[in-house]
């Protein structure tokens, strides 16, 4: 199948496309800077090319001959009107474009972000609450990859939660959080790590991410909404804990408490369990992320 991938000098989007190409797929691998990702350029199964979302004259020539669109790119703003222009319309637009040129699948990029509010236990089918403006264009992009999943695609959203891990190839990105080169960089100076008590989320690999896009790209299913997050719920202090026993060493764990219960609020993942067999359980991912992270702080200090 030859897939166009959004976004792929990103890190999620990155190991997308790399994924698919070791899986037999023809990748289109597009960024706004793609010469910044001379290693992606080279692999086997990859082209790359220029796509920036705020330019839309080359995308039917983009487009031309993909079955499928994985569209991982965020046009951000910080104010409501910047995101919806930015974001919102310029997803809209690639879906139009895709459409015209006879993409029959969409693979959109949501996030956890537009459920908002949080239940106890948050599925896949209730109806989105976004307490910011990052999760409300992925609401409103979401309503409208279903509106055009009745015009002859086939539309899957996927909702990522935390996602970690190392670049995919040299010269890649990692994840943009920096609290797991904090942790590693208090644990190897002995300095004192700032947590919340019961703060934590269910981290997800990004391997294991990139094997549910290369499954929804397969899904036959007229629209759907998954959740892609680990199984299992860990806190922040658990993460400190393992740094330390995979260093040998320990440093002081600072403990704030904002009134977190000790119930977690949980996404439903359910779904990726029950339509392709998977279901992912953090520990051991955490713990190799972990070591990786360590030992290259380690040649840094």
């Amino acid at each position: 199948m030859k897939i166009l991938v959004t976004g792929t000098t990103g890190f999620i989007g990155s190991h997308v496309a790399v994924h698919l190409a070791k899986s037999g797929h023809e990748v289109v691998a597009t960024s706004r800077h793609p010469e910044s990702f001379p290693a992606l350029t080279a692999f086997p199964g990859i082209e790359t090319r220029r796509l920036d979302l705020q330019d839309r004259e080359d995308w039917p020539s983009l487009l031309a001959g993909c079955q499928a669109l994985v569209h991982v790119a965020l046009g951000w703003g910080d104010e409501g009107p910047t995101m919806i222009r930015q974001d919102t319309e310029a997803s809209i637009d690639l879906f139009e474009a895709a459409r015209v040129a006879g993409v029959q699948k969409v693979v959109y990029t949501s996030s956890t972000a537009a459920n908002g509010e949080m239940d106890p236990l948050n599925t896949p089918d209730r109806a989105p609450r976004p307490i910011d403006f990052y999760g409300a264009t992925k609401a409103a992009t979401e309503m409208f990859a279903r509106a055009y999943s009745a015009h002859g695609m086939e539309v899957q959203v996927i909702r990522p939660g935390y996602i970690f891990g190392e670049p995919v190839l040299p010269g890649g990105r990692s994840q943009p959080d920096r609290r797991f080169r904090e942790l590693c960089q208090a644990v190897l100076t002995g300095s004192p790590f700032h947590v919340v008590r019961h703060d934590g989320t269910q981290f997800l690999g990004v391997e294991d991410i990139a094997r549910v896009y290369a499954k929804l790209v397969e899904h036959s299913s007229r629209f759907s909404i998954h959740y892609a997050l680990s199984q299992a719920w860990r806190s922040w202090e658990w993460v400190a804990r393992e740094a330390m026993d995979l260093a040998g060493r320990t440093t002081e764990i600072v403990v704030e408490d904002r009134g977190y219960g000790e119930t977690p609020f949980l996404f439903d993942v359910s779904g990726i369990r029950e339509d392709f067999g998977l279901s992912f359980d953090n520990a051991q991912s955490l713990r190799a992320h972990l070591e990786w992270e360590l030992e290259r702080t380690a040649a840094e200090i």
